[in-house]
Order: structure tokens, then sequence, then C-alpha cells
């Protein structure tokens, strides 16, 4: 599951910085607008039923959620049809965005990929078909980033040929994910789907639409309103600088934390069953927390000298912007995981408070900020605040899991102490000696490699797990039936 968020992170890093080069901050911020509408309407496909199709025991079953989570897509996507034509105009108005209207008509097709592809990603999950979810992923990217870099060197850097191009991944992404399926359970699917089975299965697993849908409306409501809310207050510009700096936080997340989510909660539904949650629990926190500490904190130290170096002095804005937001997306990226927790253990209700208590924070920070006029004060908040929720959240499933809170705590400190020197160097560097931003990522380099290797040699889990994705990812080493 990692060789692909190497392979597509590592054509991110490779490609990015052309793709900055081409569009600038106002056409990615249109881009982002343009997500956030869709991201609230593409929450309601399947109505949360995809997550229940990794968890019953029976194929048969799990078949009538497939089938109950690809109808309840297609009629989604035929509402959103007349939602679109009918309220555009006042969306438009109200986002001050009238150069999206001619774009808008692309949103029932992404909603329609997004539905697909969850769906699809589920059921592979399910049969432990993650070499392909891999091959997924590598498709999405080598589609969007191709898409986007045709058309920016064909003059069309646009907001409509970064719209196009996510759509054409997402697409391939659920084609890939879905080729095969018929194939190869085609004929459980004709003596397995019936109506009366697929009502069954709506009524007993009712928690997924009840609690985990408004969960997900919730987060990507509060998704949607942050980018809305920098639209009213601020600007596109604003947004594209945000909307960077969200992406590249996000890498690690994306290169790691979904990947390890995936096969977590897999596990960690045996796990509840043998008695092992609680160190399988453990353990993951720990390898999360020593792989990703160091990079988030040279990211809040040096972030604007990397991102005018890596994708151009237009985008410097987007680097202080991430230097802010380190904290949040580092504790997102060690949380990320335990967030399939509460529907392993019935508990959706708990995702559901933490969302709103999301919802109401990002709310009040952006506000904030807008009224005081300034975006770093919203950034500010929207980090302190949001990262406050996450760690309370995190907490909570330690707990649920049966994991020591004093436990959790002595990690993050130790960690810390280990990467203090690093830091401390770098800081000293840039705020005592003025040294250039190519000094300040040598000296993040070496620092970086040393403590990496200093976890190499030290720690044997570590060591055996990237052994064994290496093996996996060689050629001809990654038949799905031998990928967990």
């Amino acid at each position: 599951m990692a060789s692909a968020p190497l392979f597509t992170q590592t054509l991110g890093i490779f490609l990015m910085p052309i793709v900055t080069r081409l569009y600038d901050p106002a056409a990615y911020g249109a881009f982002n607008l343009f997500g956030s509408i869709v991201m609230p309407i593409a929450v309601f496909v399947g109505l949360g039923y995809s997550s229940s199709i990794v968890l019953p025991q029976r194929d048969e079953v799990a078949s009538n959620m497939l089938c109950v989570s690809l109808s309840l897509t297609l009629l989604m996507v035929a509402l959103t049809i007349p939602l679109i034509w009918f309220g555009s105009d006042l969306l438009l108005r109200w986002l001050k965005a009238p150069e999206l209207g001619r774009y808008l008509w692309l949103i029932p097709v992404d909603v329609l990929a997004h539905g697909l592809y969850v769906s699809f990603r589920f059921w592979n999950v399910r049969n432990r078909r993650f070499g392909r979810i891999a091959v997924s992923r590598i498709s999405n990217s080598v589609v969007n980033k191709g898409v986007l870099i045709g058309a920016g060197l064909s003059g069309l850097a646009t907001p409509g040929s970064l719209i196009v191009g996510g759509i054409a991944g997402s697409l391939a992404m659920s084609g890939v994910l879905g080729g095969r399926i018929w194939q190869e359970s085609g004929q459980l699917f004709k003596r397995s789907i019936q109506w009366r089975s697929m009502a069954q299965g709506m009524k007993r697993y009712r928690k997924f639409p009840m609690y985990s849908l408004w969960t997900g409306v919730l987060a990507r409501l509060s998704t949607s309103m942050t980018i809305f809310l920098f639209a009213m207050y601020f600007s596109q510009s604003v947004i594209g600088y945000y909307g960077l700096g969200l992406v590249v936080l996000s890498m690690p997340a994306a290169f790691i934390g979904s990947s390890i989510a995936e096969v977590f909660y897999q596990r960690a539904a045996r796990a509840r069953h043998d008695g092992t949650r609680a160190a399988l629990v453990e353990n993951l926190f720990i390898q999360m927390t020593r792989i990703s500490m160091l990079p988030f904190l040279l990211l809040a130290v040096n972030g604007d000298g990397f991102f005018a170096l890596v994708f151009g002095e237009n985008w410097a804005e987007a680097g202080m912007y991430a230097q802010i937001l380190s904290f949040k997306l580092f504790i997102s990226f060690i949380i990320t995981p335990l967030k399939t927790l509460p529907n392993i253990f019935q508990r959706q209700e708990l995702s559901l408070m933490f969302s709103v208590a999301t919802v109401v924070t990002t709310l009040m920070s952006v506000i904030a900020g807008g009224l005081l006029n300034s975006v770093y004060v919203a950034l500010f908040l929207l980090s302190v605040s949001g990262g406050l929720v996450l760690l309370g959240f995190g907490l909570g499933m330690f707990s649920l899991a049966g994991v020591s809170l004093s436990g959790i705590v002595k990690v993050l400190l130790k960690v810390l102490v280990s990467c203090g020197p690093i830091i401390l160097a770098v800081a000293v560097a840039k705020w005592w000696f003025g040294a250039s931003t190519a000094i300040l990522i040598a000296i993040s380099v070496i620092g970086s490699a040393a403590y990496y290797w200093r976890l190499w040699k030290r720690d044997k889990d570590l060591r055996s797990t990237i052994l064994t994705i290496l093996r996996k990812a060689k050629p001809g080493a990654g038949r799905e039936r031998n990928v967990e």
C-alpha cells in the first residue's frame, strides 16, 4: 500500500513545481472553490453505506451493501443536476466567483467519479486487493498531472484545466478499481443481490447513515466553509495559497497515512476479536509519530523559504500558510488511522461529536480572522483550535482501544526531544545568522538523514515494515493474493 503513495508523491514532488509555474494562485483558488462546492455534495454518495462493505463476515451480505452504495450514488448524481441548475446563480453571487459558472455542469460528473471510487475501494479493501488500490492511485496521479501539464503548456492554464484534470484522475482511479470486480465476483452478485437482502443490510447498518454520514458531511462542510469564508473575507489568491499549503502539508498523509488507515481498518476489525487491539493501536501511533514529527517541524520553521525555492517566488506566501498550519496537520496525520475505530466499535456517535466540534471551531476561527481583516490570525486560530480538537479525539480513541494515555504523552515528548537538535540548528541558522534557503535546506537534509538512519538502526519494527514494503514494491512481487 505504501509503494503507490511512494510513486505518486515522488511524481507529485517533481511535477508540482512545473504546475505552480504554469498556473497562478488565482486559478488555483478558483479550482479550490469548485472542489469546495463538490465536497459537501459528494459525501452523500452511498449515504455512508460504502464503509459497511468491509464488515460483514459473509460475501453475500457485502455484495448487497456494494449494490446499495452504488444505487444511492446514482440517485445522488440525479439529484445534483436540478440542484446545480436552479441554485447556480445564487451560489456564484455568494462566492463572488462568476467565472466558475462555465464549470458547474462538471459537478455531477465529479460526484459520480467520487461515488464509484469509494464503493469500489471498500470492496477491494474487503478482499485485500491492496495492490489494485495502489495501482489505482498511481493511475490517478499520472492522468491528473498529465492533463494539468499538457493543458498548461498548450496555453490553457485555467481553472477549467485544473478541474478537468482532477475529474479525469478520479475516473481513471475508479476504472482501475472497478474494472475486474464483475469478472471476479459476477456470479456472487447474480446469486446474492436481492431487494430484500439490500433492505435488510440497510437496516442492519443504519448507524452509518445516522452517524457516519453526518460525520462526513460535517467534515467536508468544515473544509468547504473555510474556503467559502476565505472567498468572502479575502481573495481567490488567498484561497490558492491556502490550497497549495494544505496540499504540501497533506502529502505525508497521502504518502503513508491514508494507506496505513485502510490496512489498519481491516486489521483492527480482526484485532477487536482476538484481544490485540491495544498493542496494534499503540505500535501504530509510535511509528507514525517517529516518522512524521521531524518533517512537520522543519516545515514549521522554514516553510516560506522552501515554498519559494521549490514552487517559485509567487508561492512564498503559501509557505507562510504552511508554517502556521503545520501543528494541525501533524496531529491530523498521527490521528488519521484512528478515525476508523468508531466504525469498528459501532460508536459512530463519537465521530459525529468530533465533527461538530471541528465545524464550530473552524467557523469561529476564520470568522474571527475575517473580522480582524487578517488571514494570519484566521490561520493561527484554525491551526491551534483544529489541532486541539483532533488531539482530544485521538486521546478518546486511545482510551477506547485500551491504550495508556500517559504512555502516549511520553512518546510525543521523547520524539520531540530527538528532533530538537535538528530544529534548533535550522532555527539558529535562519534567525540568528540569516542563512540562505539553500543552506537551511542542506542543514535540514543532513539532520534528517542522521535522524532517520538512527531510527532505522534502533527500531526493528520500523525496519521490518519498510523492508516488507520495499520487497512488495519490486516488480513481480505485487501479486494481489500476497499483498496485505
